[in-house]
């Protein structure tokens, strides 16, 4: 953008209390009008930053010197050079976040712990905006459902786009819209860099199979399925809807995997970030954790960014996450009726209750997960020696005909070394991190009877970056 011809911006000594780098007061150096040039940009961008830091501090009276000052270099001319420079800051910075490995829903979900409402909803448009900018064939279609699922949607007129909309729709407040709109692109700059799960945008092609990751009609099935789940109030029955849930897509990945196995080419695995919310976010780590693992995939913690990395194949990434999602709801429900906490001598004892409650109940679920994913593979590997000993066709075809898939054991045993050595490739070295220790028994036996009171699989670890 031209920053040699940018001139150095002649400033006050900045009082004490007032913005760091910043200068207080007029004059702030600002060149005349028909002097233009790309030194406006270095100007009302500090301006910016200095009226962001008095509202931050709750000062705000004492930023409106810089608030007049900015509306008057940002009026006429100047303000619509603001704009488009402004515009095309933000499209590079959102370009360069898709390059770093971040999709949609990853931006979103850090945007809404670092950012204010009103520039979380202008990151939205923005990104709905671009990923505009390519035909819908060449986006990974997860991508627009990542942005349906926050609610984001086109608002503004086609002949426009999100930013000069925002002025319009404001009443042609420029000020208001630059101030949104400099924290977006502050935090879309500092973004460390992920690994890339997806193609970018406009490079995403369909597979060849163009079968899907899962059935929906059996999704639908496990969603019906774990609603009742949810909306049970015994623990045991909630148990019970969740592991039918379970078999059915453990079962339905079984045939999706033998059906690959037996065809010319087959479904690769790949990685899906999932959120992970405080508080207790070390128990829900490790529920996510044993629910991929039921589902013969492996998760990898991203701590300081607050995701979790699933790593496996199509039909076990979609059990996963669905079933994580129920489970968590669960699990919340059953932990709200047992309401605070504390000791006999009046001190509060319920942020380890509830650790020690969702530790518990990941544990325990983690197993019913396990047997009932378990006991599918036991009954197809049974019809699959039926079916060699009838001699009949469908004994070929479980065990994958002529395409070399072998039988189910050596199919699952060929898409676990397929999801570790994606691990290893998106990843490289890894180490396990225990799971918090229970410090509350009352609390882990709460857990335990939720997750229906049996004997616990202790020594849970999870893996971190």
């Amino acid at each position: 953008m031209g920053k040699q011809s940018r001139r150095r911006r002649e400033t006050r000594a900045a009082r004490p209390g007032s913005p760091p780098g910043a200068a207080f007061g007029a004059p702030y150096g600002v060149p005349d009008e028909e002097e233009g040039g790309p030194e406006h940009w270095d100007v009302w961008v500090s301006l910016a930053r200095e009226v962001l830091w008095w509202r931050r501090q709750k000062r705000e009276s004492e930023g409106l010197g810089a608030v007049a000052e900015l509306r008057r270099i940002l009026a006429g001319a100047s303000g619509r050079r603001a704009l488009t420079e402004l515009r095309t800051e933000l499209a590079d910075v959102v370009d360069s976040a898709w390059r770093k490995g971040w999709q949609p829903a990853d931006l979103l979900r850090l945007a809404r712990r670092d950012l204010p409402a009103g520039s979380v909803e202008l990151l939205g448009d923005l990104l709905l905006a671009d990923l505009a900018r390519y035909a819908s064939a060449t986006v990974t279609p997860s991508w627009h459902d990542q942005l349906a699922m926050a609610d984001v949607a086109t608002w503004w007129p086609a002949d426009r786009e999100p930013l000069s909309a925002r002025v319009a729709r404001d009443g042609g407040d420029l000020v208001e819209v630059c101030l949104t709109a400099l924290p977006v692109m502050i935090f879309l700059r500092g973004l460390v860099r992920l690994e890339a799960l997806d193609p970018l945008p406009g490079q995403w092609r369909e597979p060849v199979d163009s079968r899907g990751d899962v059935d929906q009609r059996v999704l639908e099935r496990v969603r019906l399925l774990l609603a009742k789940a949810e909306a049970t109030t015994y623990p045991a029955e909630a148990e019970t809807f969740t592991a039918g849930a379970q078999a059915l897509m453990a079962r339905h990945s079984i045939d999706r995997a033998l059906l690959d196995a037996a065809g010319p080419e087959h479904d690769a695995p790949r990685g899906r970030r999932i959120g992970v919310d405080r508080p207790y976010e070390q128990a829900k780590v490790m529920l996510l954790g044993v629910v991929a693992h039921a589902n013969r995939c492996r998760s990898v913690w991203t701590k300081e960014l607050g995701f979790v990395t699933v790593v496996g194949f199509g039909p076990d990434l979609a059990a996963t996450e669905t079933l994580f999602t129920s489970l968590l709801l669960q699990s919340t429900r059953e932990l709200t009726e047992h309401g605070s906490k504390s000791t006999r001598w009046g001190t509060s004892r319920t942020r380890s209750f509830r650790q020690s409650f969702l530790t518990a109940f990941a544990d325990r679920v983690g197993q019913r997960l396990e047997q009932a994913a378990q006991q599918v593979v036991e009954e197809v590997s049974a019809e699959e020696a039926a079916g060699d000993r009838a001699g009949g066709p469908a004994a070929a075809s479980r065990r994958g005909g002529g395409g070399g898939g072998g039988t189910l054991v050596h199919v699952l045993e060929q898409r676990r070394e397929e999801v570790d050595a994606t691990v290893d490739q998106l990843f490289g070295t890894l180490h396990s991190a225990p799971m918090p220790t229970p410090t509350d028994h009352e609390g882990w036996s709460a857990g335990v009877a939720a997750a229906d009171r049996a004997d616990l699989a202790r020594g849970a670890r999870v893996e971190a970056r």
